[in-house]
Order: structure tokens, then C-alpha cells, then sequence
């Protein structure tokens, strides 16, 4: 067993201008540098972010600085820090985020009970520190009870990991897309034999207007599909074991259609945005991005999405079997609806 407690691994891209906050967090805390590693992957930034981290490596020989070869976004970042990881348990931070000392009763209580996952009470707050959403402070016994495996946070910071657990998973992040990271803890959570809850506040999210994750493209569009076609693939296989009584435990079927609904949301979602894209060609870029990774007519034609997709249905039928007049058909409507906005604005 590693004799390091943990292993911090932040996955940045141009992240000059937030990264000292993300690494200071880290070093304020009462572990002691024996105890843990961060482990710092660079995604090819085009900042000086990689020089601000050098610099930190003078003062602190534990942190380890990856570099990319190429821009593969987060998922990859983390899956590279997982593979060199040293400590007996992971904690994901962004690297415009920060932990506060909480986290470390988390890293302690994980430790005393041989937990798989620990969760921890985390806060979203904007970029001048003012908080806008509080996680609820449900104790995690109760949310147990009422469901085994309670969906808490979908995002991978909100967990202690232990690194054995994650290896033998091996279920790892997606990479070159966005949104990678629902799917990836949802696995896990139905894995987990052993969790706990510590209700002390350990992670502060910041909330930045303009990021990718928030904006409208066609790789964020298309990547809301992608990730609905992978959580309704983890929906299969769940449903699978508890048809043949391989998972039997309270709350399972209700943890299955529970994902089987964020595969819906999501692919649904990617739907909606294509009305939202700047041009006829972006609309193209949408659909290449997607067909380049899944088959959306097995998609659409899984009777499992079409009874939830209803509206959607016919065109989508008619878009998967003749893709360019899918196409054909987001553009008119896209154009019309610019039309609209120039008309009523005059």
C-alpha cells in the first residue's frame, strides 16, 4: 500500500489567471507535504500558466508538472494524472476552483473507514467569492436510506476517491469532449461498496461567465449527445444486472432510471441547442462531430429515448436516415428564425 494519503490532480488550460488561488488553497491546508502529491496536467496552454506552476515547483517539490502532447480537454488531463497518481486516494480540483480544510476531514474519515467514495460539502460561488448555491446539507445517513445510491454531485471534485477502487473500475474519463464527467461518477457510485458523507465544507466551485462549458457551439452541442449516448450504454448494463438479479440491493432500480433520465435530458438537450448555432455550417460540424463517434439512429431507434422523445421523433427518423436533409432542415429553420429576429427588431 502507497504510503502517500493523496494524490490532487488539476487538469488546466489556460488557467494563468486562476491557478494560483487553485494551488494555494492546496498548500494552506494542515497535511503535511509527505502526505500528498498534486499533480498538475497542462492541456497545451497558450498562456504562462505552465511557468506560474514551475515556479511553485521551487517552493514545493511535490507538485509534478505534465504537459499534453496535444489539446485532448479535461477527461484526458485526469486520466493522465490517475495513471501516475501515488496516493492511497485521488481528489480532482479544477484549477479555477479551490478546497478549503474540510477536505481534509474528508481525506481522514475515507482513510479511518476504508471507504471507496467519500462525499464532502462543497459551495458554487461566483468570481468575486460570493456564494450562489449551497450544496444541501441532507445528512448523507438519510440520503442513504431513502436511496442506496444517492446521486449527491455529478461532478468528479465532490469525492474522495480511493485509488485502488478506481483501478479496478477502470472506467475512465471520456476524452477530447466536454462534459466528461457525469458518466464517470455515476459509475462509480453504483461500484462503491463502501461510502461516507462529511458534512464540513471542503470545495468552493467558481462560477466563470464565458466558459466553454457554458457557451453554445457545435462541440457543445454535439457533446451533450455524446454524453447521453454513454450514460444510456451505463443504463444498459445496470438494467442488465438487475433483470438477472445480479444487483438485487434497495434503491438500484431507482438509480437505473435515474440515469436512464440524464441519457434522455441530455441527448434532448443537444437537440434543443442545434436551434441555437450561428450558421448552416456549424450545423454540419455538429452532425460530423457527432456520427464520428455514435450511431444516432440506434440512438433515436432505442425504444427506451423514442418513447421520451415524442416530438423529436419523426424528424429525427427522417435527420439519422438522411443526414443532409437533417441538415437541410436545421438550416431553414435556422435562418427563418434569424429572418424572424431581424424582422421584429425593425
Amino acid at each position: 500500500m502507497s504510503s502517500m494519503l493523496v494524490s490532487f490532480i488539476i487538469p488546466s488550460y489556460n488557467s494563468a489567471h486562476t491557478v494560483k488561488r487553485s494551488l494555494d488553497s492546496i498548500y494552506a491546508l494542515s497535511l503535511n507535504s509527505s502526505e500528498f502529491e498534486v499533480i498538475f496536467v497542462d492541456d497545451c496552454s497558450t498562456d504562462n500558466t505552465c511557468d506560474i506552476v514551475a515556479e511553485y515547483h521551487t517552493q514545493h517539490p511535490n507538485i509534478t508538472l505534465l504537459k499534453q502532447p496535444t489539446n485532448n480537454r479535461q477527461g484526458a488531463a485526469r486520466n493522465k494524472g490517475m495513471s501516475v497518481a501515488k496516493g492511497e486516494y485521488i481528489c480532482f480540483v479544477d484549477s479555477d476552483d479551490a478546497v478549503t480544510e474540510g477536505i481534509v476531514a474528508a481525506i481522514r474519515l475515507a482513510k479511518e473507514q476504508n471507504t471507496d467514495m467519500t462525499v464532502f460539502h462543497f459551495v458554487n460561488a461566483n468570481e468575486h467569492g460570493i456564494i450562489t448555491k449551497e450544496a444541501d446539507k441532507l445528512s448523507f445517513k438519510e440520503e442513504q436510506e431513502q436511496n442506496k445510491h444517492s446521486y449527491w454531485c455529478s461532478a468528479p471534485w465532490g469525492y474522495i476517491y480511493k485509488t485502488a477502487f478506481l483501478q479496478k473500475v477502470n472506467y475512465p474519463f471520456a476524452e477530447g469532449a466536454l462534459y466528461e464527467d457525469s458518466d464517470f461518477v455515476a459509475v462509480h457510485l453504483y461500484y462503491a461498496q463502501r461510502m461516507a458523507y462529511s458534512p464540513e465544507l471542503g470545495y468552493i466551485a467558481y462560477y466563470r461567465e464565458g466558459s466553454t462549458t457554458h457557451s453554445t457551439s457545435y462541440k457543445n452541442s454535439a457533446d451533450y449527445f455524446l454524453l447521453g449516448s454513454r450514460m444510456l450504454a451505463f443504463y444498459t448494463i445496470i438494467q442488465q444486472d438487475i433483470d438477472s438479479h445480479k444487483r438485487t440491493d434497495e434503491g438500484i432500480q431507482q438509480f437505473a432510471d435515474g440515469i436512464l433520465e440524464g441519457a434522455i435530458h441530455n441527448v434532448t438537450m443537444s437537440l434543443k441547442r442545434v436551434f441555437k448555432l450561428n450558421s448552416p455550417p456549424e450545423i454540419v460540424r455538429y452532425y460530423k462531430r457527432i456520427d464520428s463517434h455514435v450511431s444516432r439512429y440506434a440512438i433515436y431507434t432505442d425504444p427506451r429515448m423514442y418513447k421520451y422523445t415524442y416530438g423529436w421523433s419523426k424528424i429525427a427518423h427522417l435527420g439519422i436516415r438522411y443526414k443532409y436533409l437533417s441538415i437541410l432542415i436545421n438550416s431553414c429553420l435556422l435562418v427563418a428564425y434569424q429572418l424572424y429576429v431581424k424582422l421584429k427588431n425593425h
